[in-house]
């Protein structure tokens, strides 16, 4: 125990820098795009995912470096996708995952996104209206994976408009025919029929590019619509955290590690409050002289499992 102690102790005195790496954690660099100006809520909604929002405005190979996931809205006929993108392709082709939420009431999709311009250039094309009053009633289908997760658990009423047609917010613009979908497609979302699909998902290499064609991000807390009265507003937000959750994967955090009572409020201090110099040399000390182990985000990112009893 007293070499453990003693090497401890020579991490932190050769410096915090040393002992902790910076996104040792899984919590990852998610991107966003905001072409619509509707969806000023997903910075908000990606931190509280455990993530780290980074705006982007070139996608280019530099802004696209490092992301795990990137999110692209657009409505008003602002076009996302002019013309394919080499940087997009390669950086997805390298596993990223690309989420595209087009969904805008007034136009059809194609008239600011193209198909052929996403990475993996799938030929596919939208419904030339919207889908209402179809998508006043959407289903989510069996093994789709944004059923449960971060945001909560999506059921057959979630994003169902109650009563049809009310409001000015849509659960769902536009469907694509499923036979028309890139090959392997996972489906997430439907229409009450199960060939008529909202949002789906496929992948390029090691990443995937999901296509939503919904405006969730429009209802999250802090985004245009989230005072709206519709009824599935609140299943607009859980569907969004659950899509970006399974788009970039769990974070890991102080209380996904395990820990609990003093150990847990500690490790917050250290590892997510964003303290730095001496304060963080404090905080580092104290745990290691209570716990006698290093916390989640020290060197290699490896979580160590809480001590006997929880608190030391």
């Amino acid at each position: 125990m007293k070499t453990q102690m003693a090497t401890l102790t020579l991490a932190v005195l050769g410096g915090v820098g040393a002992m902790l790496a910076p996104g040792a954690s899984a919590a990852a660099n998610i991107g966003y795009y905001d072409a619509s100006g509707y969806s000023a809520g997903v910075p908000a909604a990606i931190t509280a995912l455990g993530h780290t929002p980074v705006p982007i405005s070139t996608l280019d190979t530099a802004s696209l470096t490092g992301l795990k996931a990137l999110v692209l809205t657009s409505c008003g006929g602002q076009p996302l996708l002019s013309a394919p993108n080499a940087a997009l392709n390669t950086a997805v082709q390298n596993g990223m995952t690309l989420i595209v939420e087009s969904g805008c009431s007034a136009e059809a999709s194609s008239s600011f996104i193209n198909s052929l311009n996403l990475p993996g250039a799938p030929n596919y094309s939208p419904t030339s209206a919207a889908a209402y009053p179809e998508a006043d009633d959407i289903e989510i289908p069996a093994g789709s994976p944004i059923t449960t997760g971060p945001g909560g658990t999506l059921t057959a009423t979630s994003l169902d408009r109650i009563p049809a047609g009310s409001g000015g917010l849509y659960n769902m613009t536009h469907y694509y025919p499923s036979s028309a979908l890139p090959a392997g497609a996972v489906i997430l979302l439907t229409t009450g029929n199960t060939d008529h699909v909202g949002a789906f998902a496929w992948s390029v290499g090691s990443g995937r590019v999901i296509h939503t064609e919904t405006q969730s991000s429009f209802a999250l807390p802090g985004s245009y619509a989230a005072g709206n009265s519709e009824s599935f507003i609140p299943g607009m937000v859980t569907y969004f955290k659950n899509l970006l959750s399974w788009a970039s994967g769990p974070a890991t955090t102080c209380a996904s590690s395990g820990y609990t009572g003093t150990q847990l409020l500690w490790c917050v201090k250290i590892c997510e409050s964003g303290l730095t110099g001496k304060a963080l040399d404090d905080w580092i000390h104290r745990w290691i002289r209570q716990f006698r182990q290093l916390p989640y985000c020290a060197v290699n990112g490896n979580p160590p499992p809480p001590p006997p009893g929880g608190e030391g």
